[in-house]
């Protein structure tokens, strides 16, 4: 386990560079399948402040990340390359997402927290209209 190196949080991660080193959870997670593009997987990842990040990998990584990223579990990557998001909805706020390419690394992590980091948003914020609706709510 990787204790003595920094790590960025998601709100430092910006598009200009692929070399980025995060400490994150897997907190939530589905195959896509649009009409028009190949299968993927999507998933939503937090950092140790709570902060939430979309990420993606091709079909071709799929297995490879399952095995190494497992649900609620704490971990290191390595290696992601930052792009912009697409689509008609996104899971978190942020206008970039993480994508998983050929030379990611995985490491565990001996980081603990159980937190869910669930921000359910309330009955009254989606009935008032106010909402993006473009973005998932309660990821």
């Amino acid at each position: 386990m990787i204790t003595n190196k920094a790590f960025h949080l998601i709100s430092d991660i910006k598009p200009f560079k692929d070399k980025w080193r995060v400490q994150v959870k897997l907190i939530h997670s589905w195959i896509s399948n649009p009409p028009y593009d190949d299968e993927s997987l999507e998933m939503v990842l937090v950092d140790i402040t709570g902060n939430k990040i979309q990420c993606s990998c091709k079909r071709s990584f799929i297995k490879r990340v399952q095995r190494s990223l497992p649900l609620g579990k704490w971990n290191v990557i390595e290696n992601i390359k930052i792009s912009g998001t697409g689509g008609k909805y996104k899971p978190t706020k942020l206008s970039y997402k993480m994508n998983i390419i050929y030379d990611t690394v995985f490491t565990d992590s001996d980081h603990e927290d159980n937190s869910s980091f669930l921000t359910l948003t309330s009955f009254e914020e989606i009935l008032g209209g106010s909402l993006d609706t473009h973005r998932l709510i309660g990821i």
